[in-house]
């Protein structure tokens, strides 16, 4: 098959006139074949088909339609100028799914049906007879990999199958040497007549080979992956859409919905050199909508470095409260370096027990720069920044709802708006996280989680505030806004105001956004804020760097929450903050 591939590109570019294999289009369709020329004429039938024989420079473009299948890119780009690009054609929707649909149920009592499946349908991977496990998995690890949808909407599984009769929209199965059987209760509705579905694959849209590089992953929507519990710890952690350690991946403007556990995985793989900070990263991730993932929406161990993720949506992380642990929440990424979260909306995390964080930066981050994104209606923290070493800005945010969370140092907060949302540190001093040599992955040692060099500069606060933050050595907050009973810190704000002001503040959600509205007096006057920036915050003496951008270059925090040049700086996320009724508004924006 492989020959066969590698022949007919050959003959595709003898009959374009060159004796080159040149960068073509390739097509793909629910009309097409396989076995054809992949052309807009003759397309192929299957994703997987096109990324077994495109080249660099080559655009994969697949027309309307589902498609059931895992695409495991054979290889990718050569350059910028030079990807493999996958998109839908201009104006098509396209999904790729790992379900299929079943229409063989046999009714059993109430609404209570069964299906048999030999365990062959299910080839090599089979979700069913595999439980979801790993590392700080702590609740729930009974379940199993598979789902079942009616609809779109996914049941919830039961330990036994004496559980169905108790409610709809449940299921259970049961795996033996030869059949996977699995019973759901569909209530009023036929199974065999409405769209049933179950999970088959693992992912949607992963290579088989580590470290595949410049390939554009653009406009899809990808449902029902299977893939496992992704801790840290794993050689390969595996999602809906993954990378495996490859680099300067785009992936963009795509709908994920319904990954058992993560949407978007920059994760470990065997094979890689994580000392050397030019082998992998580098990604964009942006403009995606990310819901209903288990575990979280975008995470991985290292894969992020030097990544952009930009202006997604990620919203009922867990919502079904089925599994959790020490791995749940929207965005986690763990020993990255010189990462740009920016510009995201994040809501709706939810946990049982531990977990459910909007923003995780757990152990052993350095550079990372949290900017320009909402997020509320979390059951933990809004941002949790657990055992890294700095310099960690975190600056133009909305944060709602539950405080910031740390066990880290140097991170400087600025022109952030806090609502309800404090500042809570709990020291860790029984694990040491590696810091690096500055912008690179290189170990320049390793470091209890214990508080010092924390900043607060120009931020508001609405009804809780830094009171409750005990000094420690290098703390700085000034130049701060404390509005509704919020309080300054005990141990600096000399320039700050302290007013008992009623904001008002409501959010009102959008299906793809959100509008934030509250009112401001005149305390913003009475705050001569200064510029944050590298002079202002100093060189951190553990890291030996100061606030900076992956090239070394210092940041100074110029543009507000929406991108507008802040010629005279002001407290908290607005440039153009005035008197009366403010708003900050967010909408995802997808090109398809």
């Amino acid at each position: 098959m492989r020959r066969l591939a590698v022949i007919q590109a050959v003959l595709i570019a003898l009959i374009c006139g060159s004796g080159t294999i040149a960068a073509r289009e390739i097509h793909v369709s629910k009309t097409g074949s396989d076995s054809a020329f992949g052309d807009h004429a003759r397309p192929y039938l299957t994703i997987s088909k096109a990324a077994s024989v495109a080249q660099p420079g080559d655009v994969i473009i697949v027309h309307a339609g589902t498609y059931r299948e895992c695409v495991k890119p054979a290889r990718g780009g050569a350059d910028e100028t030079k990807r493999i690009i996958y998109r839908p054609a201009q104006g098509e929707k396209v999904s790729i799914k790992g379900s299929e649909r079943i229409t063989s149920w046999t009714h059993q009592d109430g609404g209570v049906w069964k299906v048999e499946i030999p365990n062959e349908f299910f080839g090599d991977y089979n979700p069913y007879a595999l439980q979801v496990s790993g590392g700080w998995l702590n609740y729930g690890n009974w379940h199993h990999r598979g789902d079942v949808y009616l609809n779109g909407e996914a049941f919830y599984e039961k330990q036994t199958a004496d559980e169905l009769a108790e409610g709809r929209q449940t299921w259970h199965c049961h795996v033996d040497k030869n059949v996977t059987t699995i019973r759901a209760n569909f209530g009023e509705e036929n199974p065999n007549t409405e769209l049933t579905e179950i999970n088959v694959r693992e992912s949607l849209f992963m290579p088989e080979i580590t470290g595949l590089k410049y390939i554009t992953v653009d406009g899809f929507h990808f449902m029902h992956a299977a893939a496992n519990w992704a801790p840290p710890v794993l050689e390969l952690q595996t999602g809906a859409v993954g990378t495996r350690m490859g680099k300067n991946w785009i992936i963009e403007n795509c709908t994920i919905t319904n990954a058992r556990c993560v949407g978007i995985i920059l994760g470990h793989a065997p094979g890689v050199d994580y000392s050397d900070i030019d082998a992998y990263g580098d990604h964009i991730v942006r403009n995606n909508v990310i819901r209903r993932c288990g575990q979280a929406g975008i995470a991985g161990q290292k894969g992020a470095t030097r990544s952009l993720v930009c202006g997604n949506l990620i919203e009922d992380t867990n919502y079904r409260r089925e599994f959790g642990g020490w791995e749940t929440a929207a965005i986690k990424f763990h020993n990255s370096v010189d990462t740009v979260i920016s510009g995201n909306l994040i809501r709706g995390v939810y946990r049982q027990q531990q977990g459910a964080f909007g923003i995780w930066i757990d152990f052993g981050n350095q550079g990372i720069r949290i900017t320009r994104n909402i997020i509320y209606d979390t059951e933990a923290a809004t941002v949790f920044l657990e055992m890294n070493h700095g310099p960690i800005l975190v600056d133009n945010n909305v944060l709602i709802g539950r405080p910031v969370r740390s066990n880290s140092e140097a991170t400087v907060f600025a022109h952030n708006l806090f609502v309800d949302c404090g500042y809570e540190y709990y020291p860790d001093t029984d694990r040491r996280s590696a810091y690096y040599r500055p912008h690179t992955m290189i170990a320049a040692g390793r470091k209890t989680g214990t508080a010092r060099d924390d900043r607060w500069f120009n931020n508001i606060f609405i009804r809780q505030g830094l009171d409750k933050v005990k000094t420690a050595p290098g703390y700085a907050a000034d130049y701060n806004i404390f509005l509704e009973g919020a309080k300054s810190s005990a141990f600096d704000d000399k320039n700050s105001v302290v007013d008992p002001y009623v904001t008002e503040l409501t959010v009102k959600d959008h299906p793809f956004g959100t509008m934030i509205s509250f009112l401001m007096n005149d305390a913003l006057f009475r705050v001569k804020a200064p510029r944050v920036n590298a002079e202002l915050v100093g060189v951190f003496p553990t890291v030996g760097q100061t606030i900076e951008d992956r090239y070394g270059n210092p940041i100074e925090v110029n543009t507000d929450i929406n991108g507008k040049e802040n010629a005279l700086p002001i407290a908290g996320p607005l440039a153009d903050l005035k008197r009366g009724r403010n708003i900050i508004a967010r909408q995802i924006k997808q090109r398809h």
